[in-house]
């Protein structure tokens, strides 16, 4: 008899964490997502992590502040 073990992790962002592609998948195509500072707005699905496996959580991004007042200034 052979055991197998394995570990399994649920995880879900906090709002305001930075995104990452690794862990995160975005669900909106907005045209800011192309930037390097988004910020998670709420976790849609919580991603899952079992043995060295990652599923990615869905998250709905949104700009850092730094980019709306860049925006809002250049109006």
């Amino acid at each position: 008899m052979q055991v197998t073990t394995f570990s399994f992790v649920v995880g879900e962002v906090s709002k305001g964490s930075r995104f990452s592609e690794v862990y995160m998948e975005s669900v909106s195509n907005d045209a800011f997502l192309s930037s390097n500072n988004l910020l998670v707005a709420f976790t849609v699905i919580p991603g899952f992590k079992i043995g060295k496996t990652v599923i990615q959580c869905q998250v709905y991004l949104s700009p850092s502040r730094t980019q709306v007042n860049h925006r809002r200034a250049s109006r």
